[in-house]
């Protein structure tokens, strides 16, 4: 017992290290039930069914605030217990007393260490096994794709799990490794965004690693385009980029660029030959190469769910790291497949944005989510955003880290102006807007991590090109913080 507590070394573990270790940590447990708290150890850790019955009891007990000894177990253990030869009762008996043992407590670290790389070494093994099934079976790629994906999810959840507490920095030692990293870059480390317009009503000098961010819009107001321009920008800085879109095809996205870039209109692009000069098609041409050059795909989607496009985003990330942050951009979310489609919209928004936001995280990429209008909100006489017009309410907000609005005014105008038949109408159509629209785009925040969510900005909305531009003179980003 004495060499498993002291043991510094644990490449080579065996099963009887790891009974010894469980009994061990048993012991410890029942003298001091705080070690419950953070040993991070699950029932199906012990490899001995009486070791998962006496730790998973003693769980039960102590979340309902009961003290978990020898007494307190007893009822809850079998009446026979294999590979002993003596009660329950004597069993539970000598675990509290070998967990007096000085030498015991001290190597109660070790003895979770020993327990953890047994149980991963078992779970592993099992994989493995898995693996050696799917080889033998008939699959086609599509099927063995999909099996790979579970696999690899299994598997970092296990790395999760069993990742060592020592491993994990401090809050400060967290703090103090992004201060560095920022300076050493000279600012956050994330993907530059496109208008300073927007840097300025998030708060924030880029899309930051690690984050989740909102569009929300309605159709028609140039959402699409404006996320473009936002894609285009990381990619012209050499970020990689994953566009995941529900509605564009790859053409279109680079077409509607090209529209952007070069002003060459998406008319003229359709009618090549008739409507462009020899140098706009040479610079079509060429800008189509270059693009194909870049970390940047485009995949469009169907009916894929939430996990299959994290899985084409953990798949892109590894064939296009370059070491700038990743920007992953979902077009949009009202339209990924629920896990069951008889869930409330705040539920479906809330399982995605749970998990593309656990990903943001785990890859250090930047994911832009958007979001089409609930038809609720544009009825109001001021259509204005709100987080309530998110796809699942206002509660929908909670995963995100920010969420920009886009809104066109000219656009809710036209519609109230078609159907305005009574004096009454025209009065709130004036009040609500006012002044020169036309063109004219309102940028504003429905949540931001740090700094003001009040602050609006203006674009220019140029529909030929359908982009956007500042109307304002340019200047450094960080002189707008």
């Amino acid at each position: 017992m004495n060499a498993m507590s002291n043991r510094d070394n644990f490449d080579r573990i065996t099963e009887d290290d790891a009974f010894e270790g469980a009994e061990a940590f048993l012991a410890c447990m029942l003298v001091d039930n705080a070690v419950l708290t953070d040993c991070g150890l699950e029932p199906e850790d012990f490899a001995e069914p009486i070791h998962q019955i006496i730790f998973k009891e003693a769980v039960v007990l102590w979340r309902g605030g009961q003290n978990v000894n020898a007494v307190s177990l007893k009822p809850f253990i079998p009446k026979q217990i294999e590979k002993l030869d003596v009660s329950p009762a004597e069993y539970l008996s000598r675990l509290m007393i070998m967990g007096t043992n000085p030498a015991i407590q001290r190597g109660l670290e070790g003895s979770i260490q020993i327990i953890k790389s047994v149980s991963l070494g078992r779970q592993l093994a099992k994989e493995a096994q898995i693996a050696a099934e799917i080889a033998q079976e008939g699959h086609t790629l599509l099927t063995l794709a999909d099996e790979i994906e579970h696999m690899e999810s299994r598997l970092k959840e296990l790395k999760s799990r069993f990742r060592e507490t020592t491993s994990i920095a401090s809050p400060g030692a967290s703090y103090l490794s992004m201060f560095e990293a920022s300076a050493r870059r000279q600012g956050v480390i994330g993907v530059p965004i496109a208008l300073p317009e927007i840097a300025k009503v998030l708060s924030e000098p880029v899309f930051e690693a690690g984050n989740l961010y909102g569009l929300l819009s309605s159709s028609g107001e140039g959402k699409s385009s404006l996320t473009m321009q936002l894609i285009y920008h990381a990619v012209e800085e050499g970020h990689p980029v994953l566009f995941l879109s529900y509605d564009q095809s790859a053409a279109q996205c680079v077409r509607q660029m090209i529209a952007q870039v070069h002003e060459i209109s998406v008319r003229q692009q359709r009618e090549p030959m008739r409507l462009m000069s020899d140098s706009e098609r040479d610079r079509c041409v060429m800008f189509a190469h270059w693009i194909g050059q870049q970390p940047f795909d485009i995949i469009r989607c169907q009916r894929e769910g939430v996990s299959q496009l994290v899985a084409y985003a953990r798949r892109f990330i590894k064939k296009r790291a370059n070491g700038k942050t990743p920007f992953i951009v979902i077009d949009h979310i009202g339209k990924v497949k629920p896990r069951d489609p008889k869930l409330s919209a705040d539920r479906i928004s809330g399982e995605v944005t749970v998990e593309l936001k656990a990903l943001a995280d785990e890859t250090q990429s930047s994911i832009l989510i958007l979001n089409q209008r609930n038809s609720f909100g544009t009825r109001r006489d001021n259509p204005r955003p709100i987080a309530a017009d998110l796809y699942g309410g206002e509660g929908a907000k909670a995963d995100y880290d920010a969420i920009l609005w886009l809104y066109r005014p000219e656009k809710y105008k036209a519609e109230r102006v078609a159907t305005a038949a009574t004096d009454s109408d025209w009065k709130k159509i004036n009040k609500v807007f006012v002044g020169d629209i036309e063109g004219i785009a309102e940028i504003g925040s429905a949540k931001v991590r740090f700094g003001d969510p009040t602050i609006r900005e203006t674009l220019q909305f140029e529909a030929e090109y359908t982009r956007y531009r500042s109307m304002k003179p340019k200047r450094a980003q960080e002189e707008m913080f």
